[in-house]
């Protein structure tokens, strides 16, 4: 094995950062296994992180080759690219932000590089929970992914643009997904195996959100998580998202339990937070995540 460590710019806590990967059920595409963290890189390589007692994070491949790639793949992944001063600020003007912010200090949010995986997961998560979305998409990894191992653990890579750009929707239908979202998954996979997605990292959000939706099943909202998540553009707030929509409305709006307000009226709210709106959200929905687990 080959070991690489890395030092956060501020402090981490690795385990309330991955709490979401088993919130919703078994995350295939990683394990937590004696204290590591397993996952593969957007290329394939499969690694492992730790959080060392003087808080670095310590990273392990299998060969020297790869342990560049894996360092700083854990370092976008852990949140390293968002800048913090802008969530603090949002912090001083918002009292629940900043309340789930000291409950929370370490945590970093749920950042994934490799677009194809990112995107299937939005449109598995579309209108439904999102055990039922982590559920279907299990489905999805076993029957086109690969089992990876390392040191005993197993976990599974993401199938390949190629693999699912040829898939039978009526074979991706039978694992429960609807025919839209069957037909919609097959159709991303092609354009990203086609190479019309190349580039998006350079571009400006509006024109990253434009070229998405111009594929069937991508609306905003899930071209919105896609720069939040993937590209890690630390002002985009999916505002259209029902979740996002709650949070904000209870929590940043004062709206009555229950009460939902309009997608207009949360974009306006959280707009000012500018390069702060990203992880601010994100704590806002682990605020969420908190109350009603209990």
């Amino acid at each position: 094995m080959s070991i690489g460590r890395w030092t956060p710019r501020a402090p981490i806590d690795l385990d309330a950062s991955i709490a979401r990967f088993v919130r919703y059920g078994t995350d295939l595409l990683g394990a937590v296994s004696s204290g590591y963290l397993y996952r593969t890189t957007a290329d394939g390589i499969p690694y492992r992180i730790r959080q060392a007692e003087d808080g670095s994070i310590e990273v392990e491949t299998g060969t020297d080759r790869d342990l560049e790639a894996a360092v700083e793949e854990s370092r976008f992944r852990l949140g390293e690219t968002l800048p913090r001063a802008p969530l603090e600020e949002v912090a001083g003007r918002v009292p629940a932000v900043a309340d789930q912010l000291r409950r929370m200090p370490g945590y970093r949010i749920p950042l994934n590089p490799a677009g194809l995986e990112v995107l299937v997961s939005s449109i598995s998560a579309q209108q439904v929970n999102m055990r039922w979305a982590n559920t279907t998409m299990s489905r999805l990894i076993r029957r086109y992914g690969t089992e990876v191992e390392m040191d005993g653990v197993r976990w599974w890579r993401f199938p390949g643009a190629e693999k699912l750009a040829v898939a039978d929707p009526a074979d991706i239908r039978a694992m429960q997904f609807t025919t839209r979202k069957s037909e919609y998954i097959v159709g991303v996979a092609g354009a990203v195996a086609a190479d019309q997605l190349t580039g998006l990292e350079e571009d400006g959000n509006e024109t990253v959100i434009r070229r998405l939706v111009e594929l069937r099943g991508v609306g905003r909202w899930t071209a919105e998580w896609f720069l939040a998540r993937c590209l890690a553009r630390p002002d985009v707030v999916p505002a259209g998202d029902l979740g996002v929509r709650k949070v904000v409305s209870r929590y940043v709006m004062g709206a009555e339990k229950g009460e939902i307000l309009p997608e207009a009226d949360v974009r306006a709210a959280v707009e000012p937070w500018g390069d702060g709106g990203n992880w601010a959200v994100h704590l806002l929905l682990e605020r969420w995540a908190e109350e009603h687990a209990r």
